[in-house]
């Protein structure tokens, strides 16, 4: 019989990771829901994402 390993930590901090996002203020909540759709908008356009660089355009 395969010995799978043993996932109790990892489900446990699921479920504490869950109940912090529960405790959250609605608008605090909101806002994540903005954040991961403009998240969605760059990855469905397959540009890169970054801080650091910015995207150059020509100066006339």
């Amino acid at each position: 019989m395969k010995k799978y390993p043993d996932i109790s930590e990892i489900i446990k901090k699921k479920a504490r990771h869950r109940r912090s996002l529960a405790a959250l203020p609605f608008e605090k909540k909101i806002e994540m829901v903005f954040n991961l759709r403009e998240r969605r908008k760059f990855i469905k356009s397959g540009r890169a994402v970054s801080n650091s660089q910015k995207p150059k355009t020509k100066s006339t």
